[in-house]
């Protein structure tokens, strides 16, 4: 199979966020108002990396499962046919997964409104948290406790909300230092 060339790959990334597409720490958070290109660049480092890095299971979520679909499912889609590489996909849309066919990397879309079937899902690598502001912060504590074991890559939790309150769990937690 043909290798990709992402030589063109900064041209296509929004310069503002550019610079987190290479990160690796544990968390990594995006945080603006709409149209600020977060989802859209989230979308895009998850993809580069399913092509990049094999073995790959990245769950993708939402508080609940069926706005999935027309949200993180759609848009992982939409950078796959914008890069013009739907041919090397395997796009699932009856049960939600993406698969990368080279590698097997693969997306996978829920919701944590049922947390009984996250607990099923094995060997996640990687873990999107769209409109992160909707989620408990024990849906976080329960999200960050199945990403673990050791894989070839390293493991992310991607975070990506608009701007939210004071008061709200993400900022205590992630924004202001616990004394």
């Amino acid at each position: 199979m043909k290798k990709i060339d992402f030589t063109y790959l900064p041209s296509l990334v929004n310069d503002k966020f550019y610079p987190l597409f290479f990160d690796k720490h544990r968390y990594l958070i995006l945080w603006g108002g709409a149209g600020s290109s977060k989802s859209v660049s989230t979308a895009q480092k998850l993809v580069y990396r399913v092509i990049k890095e094999e073995g790959h299971r990245i769950l993708c979520l939402r508080k609940v499962a069926r706005t999935s679909r027309e949200s993180t499912f759609a848009l992982i889609k939409g950078i796959i046919g914008q890069w013009g590489l739907t041919k090397y996909f395997r796009i699932n849309r009856s049960d939600m997964t993406i698969t990368y066919k080279p590698n097997g990397s693969m997306f996978l879309f829920a919701g944590v409104d049922d947390v009984e079937k996250l607990k099923s899902i094995y060997d996640v690598t990687s873990e999107w948290l769209e409109e992160a502001s909707e989620f408990e912060e024990n849906d976080f504590t329960q999200l960050d406790l199945r990403l673990r074991g050791e894989t070839k890559y390293y493991k992310q939790i991607i975070i990506s909300f608009n701007p939210i309150l004071e008061s709200h769990w993400l900022n205590s937690h992630f924004f202001k230092s616990k004394v």
